[in-house]
C-alpha cells in the first residue's frame, strides 16, 4: 500500500512537471497564443505595477507569478489530481481514463472559471479561446498519459485456470 501511494506521488509530480513545461513550449511556439499571451503579460504587468504602487507594494511580478502559478494549477494540476483520485476510488485505471478526464477539465478550465464567477461570456468563446482551450486540452492528456505510463498497476498476475497441455 505505502509502495502503491509513493508511486503515485511520484507519477503525479512528474506528470505535473512534464505538463507545465509542455504548456510553456507550447504556448511560445504557437505564434497566436504567443502573442496574445505576450499582450496580456505585458498590459498585466503594468497594471499589476500601477495598483501595487498605490497599495504600497513593492514586488509586483510576485504578483504576476501568481497569476501564472493559477493557470498551471488549473491546466496541469487540478485536472490529473480529480481524474487520479477518482480513479484511484473507483479503480479506474485506464489510460483513456487518466488522460481522457484530465484532458476534459482542463480543456474545460477556461469555461468552468467563468460559470463559477458568473460572468455573462460562460457559453461563447472567441476562436483565439478555442485555440487555448486545445492547449489546454492536450496539455491534460499529456499529463494524464504521462500518469497512467508510470502510475498504472501492472496487469493482475493470476494464475491460468486451465490445465497445461500434455506434450504426446
Amino acid at each position: 500500500m505505502v509502495r502503491r501511494i509513493v508511486v503515485m506521488v511520484f507519477a503525479f509530480i512528474l506528470a505535473v512537471g512534464v505538463g507545465a513545461v509542455f504548456l510553456i513550449l507550447a504556448a511560445l511556439l504557437d505564434p497566436a497564443i504567443r502573442d496574445a499571451g505576450f499582450t496580456v503579460a505585458i498590459s498585466g504587468i503594468f497594471a499589476f505595477i500601477e495598483e501595487d504602487a498605490r497599495a504600497g507594494a513593492s514586488d509586483p511580478l510576485a504578483t504576476f507569478g501568481f497569476i501564472l502559478w493559477a493557470i498551471m494549477i488549473a491546466t496541469c494540476v487540478a485536472p490529473l489530481a480529480l481524474a487520479a483520485l477518482i480513479g484511484e476510488i473507483a479503480g479506474a485505471r485506464s489510460l483513456l481514463w487518466s488522460s481522457g478526464v484530465s484532458a476534459t477539465l482542463a480543456g474545460a478550465s477556461p469555461w468552468i472559471v467563468r460559470a463559477a464567477k458568473g460572468l455573462d461570456r460562460a457559453r461563447e468563446a472567441s476562436p483565439l479561446e478555442i485555440r487555448i482551450a486545445l492547449l489546454f486540452f492536450l496539455t491534460g492528456a499529456l499529463t494524464g498519459a504521462m500518469y497512467w505510463w508510470i502510475a498504472a498497476p501492472p496487469p493482475a498476475r493470476q494464475a491460468d485456470p486451465r490445465p497445461p497441455l500434455r506434450q504426446a
